[in-house]
């Protein structure tokens, strides 16, 4: 089992702290949050609280996660990070395959892809996105990552996107992992199609066999089954050295924790309970070592 955690609602003056110290601990990732804006009413309820409102200020600060991930790759050695997830849908995909493969290079590869179609209508429109349309184009801009990252020249003519032959440099070492986000059936579906993992939102462990069956009953309908595939799972209530080994029993290859929240809480009372909490970051570093020490070690 691998272990991370997500910087969503941490103060961006601490990133640099605790990037480091996860990084010695033997921490193996870290998730920052994409955000280009948020409205200050939105149509549409937040789908991943239980009652649909937003759990954070809107003013609270939110970095732009590649710039937040090159800032802390530049004083780590060894931790990945990704962002979970990137709205790639309200993005256009030659744009986005620059600055991944720039943050690759710069980070010598400890880079990882979480994508996800962006929920806000406001979004959208504003952005001048058909958002009708945005799981398919977000299925062809995924293929387009990946044509892009073969390196050489390359074209591709798909129905949303289209460019002749064109060359991109540097490309990655190896191929970025890119995973895609989401709890919806065709969220499932395109993770099973398109991904080299799923990123989940948060599931308590009884949960999980079931989404995992799910998921993998996708992953033989595209004949994928076979292939390597990794499951971030956000699960507060694994809080046991047996309880991490039976989930990675039942496929889970990456755990996600916040080390500095209290136990107790669970999936249905919405990630947001868990990120609010906020204490200062003495104690952070202070759990980010002690959980390396108490857990990780154990289950490594």
């Amino acid at each position: 089992m691998r272990f991370g955690f997500h910087m969503f609602m941490v103060d961006p003056s601490e990133f640099l702290d605790i990037a480091r110290t996860a990084d010695e601990c033997g921490w193996d990732s870290i998730q920052v949050a994409d955000a280009p804006f948020f409205p200050e009413v939105t149509s549409v309820p937040y789908p991943y609280t239980p009652d649909g409102s937003r759990f954070w200020p809107l003013d609270t600060p939110v970095l732009d996660p590649w710039v937040a991930i090159t800032h802390m790759a530049t004083v780590t050695k060894r931790i990945r990070f990704l962002p979970s997830v990137l709205r790639l849908a309200i993005r256009q995909p030659l744009l986005e395959a620059k600055a991944l493969f720039s943050v690759a290079a710069i980070s010598n590869d400890r880079v990882a892809l979480g994508v996800g179609l962006a929920w806000m209508p406001e979004e959208f429109k504003w952005l001048h996105q058909d958002m009708k349309t945005r799981g398919a184009r977000q299925n062809e801009a995924i293929q387009i990552l990946r044509l892009l990252m073969k390196g050489g020249m390359q074209e591709f003519h798909g129905k949303y996107f289209d460019f002749d032959r064109l060359i991109m440099a540097p490309v990655p070492k190896k191929p970025v992992p890119i995973y895609v986000g989401g709890t919806s059936k065709p969220a499932l579906r395109r993770a099973a199609r398109f991904g080299d993992g799923w990123v989940s939102v948060i599931h308590n462990k009884a949960d999980v066999a079931g989404v995992l069956a799910e998921l993998n009953g996708y992953r033989r309908e595209f004949g994928r089954e076979n292939e390597p595939f990794d499951v971030m799972m956000h699960c507060p209530d694994a809080e046991t050295v047996d309880d991490i080994r039976r989930l990675e029993d039942l496929g889970v290859t990456d755990l996600q924790i916040t080390p500095w929240s209290v136990p107790g809480i669970l999936a249905e009372m919405g990630v947001g309970e868990i990120m609010r909490q906020q204490p200062p970051l003495a104690l952070k570093l202070e759990t980010i070592k002690r959980y390396a020490e108490g857990m990780i070690a154990k289950c490594s």
